[in-house]
């Protein structure tokens, strides 16, 4: 008997044991460095996916159709990436859904090359604006200020892709575009060489998603505990970058290339005002995503389609979900 109990006690020491080190490991990837994306640096960084479970490799993958496609090709369990891709692949077929959005207003901003002429949204009339990537945040940001303007995209205004953000500044500065929509540390470059910023989502007043968290349904379906652990994270990492300036700079600067603590301080401030209380999606931002389309596909999809709200209105029961996204 004495045998038996000890053999009971050291496979209940085991299972214990086995339960609390039982860490799940994720890939998170994130398509751009700035601080939208900050979230998943500062539950890296401060413990938070730790103390939820999860061993998360957070990755830089840029390009948002491109890590869209990772995600559902599994290569990625979560993709940080933009509204516009996520939608548009869902709307083409693919099983996914958007969680949070870390902003409802897009932090992108048309710069134009001060010997450009360029001098009012009209005056875009038959030029060129260079963006990231078609079907990425700078590419619906330039659609829609040719809207603004009365000009048809592709037609009245010529959009090119040329890989990335510091590839459009990079162009701009050069002279061989007149018009780029650029984001991060690439528009510090281009306001430093002398381009003029003629028009921003803000001054627009545009709701225009940025950020958003994008898994796909057979991951909820699979453990939607697990999803849950990683939503909570993500909630409370939000919280802290909104509230705790001197502990998100440092990590803005390593995930950023060990920019300066100016330069850091610069695009924290830059995107403070645009965080919500909570990163939840609006409906007017998805919806605005959805009237860009051209696809007449497109009419027949509804903002519900796109997302599932059902984890942060769990973690938050105080209403404040239903509120944001009806604003």
């Amino acid at each position: 008997m004495r045998k038996l109990s000890a053999f009971a006690a050291g496979w209940l020491f085991l299972c214990l044991a086995g339960g609390t080190s039982a860490v799940e490991k994720l890939r998170v990837a994130f398509v751009s460095p700035v601080p939208g994306f900050a979230p998943a640096w500062i539950a890296k960084e401060t413990g938070m996916f730790a103390r939820q479970g999860l061993d998360a490799d957070v990755i830089l993958l840029t390009g948002s159709p491109r890590l869209v496609q990772s995600l559902i090709a599994g290569d990625v369990d979560y993709a940080i990436v933009g509204a516009t891709a996520t939608i548009r692949a869902r709307m083409r077929g693919a099983d996914l859904a958007i969680l949070a959005a870390t902003t409802n207003v897009s932090s992108q901003k048309l710069l134009v090359g001060q010997k450009s002429g360029i001098r009012r949204l009209e005056d875009l009339k038959g030029r060129v604006v260079g963006v990231s990537q078609y079907g990425s945040e700078a590419d619906a940001f330039a659609r829609i200020v040719a809207n603004k303007a009365g000009l048809r995209p592709d037609k009245d205004v010529a959009i090119i892709q040329l890989g990335g953000h510091p590839q459009v500044a990079a162009a701009l500065v050069a002279g061989k575009i007149e018009a780029g929509v650029i984001g991060g540390l690439a528009f510090l470059t281009a306001q430093k060489s002398g381009a003029v910023v003629l028009a921003t989502a803000v001054d627009l007043q545009t709701v225009s998603l940025g950020p958003a968290v994008a898994v796909t349904g057979r991951s909820i379906q699979r453990s939607r505990d697990s999803v849950m652990r990683f939503m909570r994270a993500f909630v409370d990492a939000f919280h802290y970058l909104r509230t705790n300036r001197d502990g998100t700079i440092p990590i803005v600067q390593k995930y950023m290339g060990g920019i300066g603590v100016e330069q850091a301080r610069f695009l924290y401030d830059d995107y403070l005002p645009l965080f919500e209380e909570l990163p939840v999606p609006r409906e007017k931002g998805l919806q605005a995503a959805v009237d860009l389309e051209t696809d007449p596909k497109a009419k027949s999809f509804k903002p519900a389609d796109f997302v599932d709200l059902s984890f942060l209105k769990e973690i938050d029961r105080g209403g404040q979900v239903e509120r944001i996204y009806k604003k």
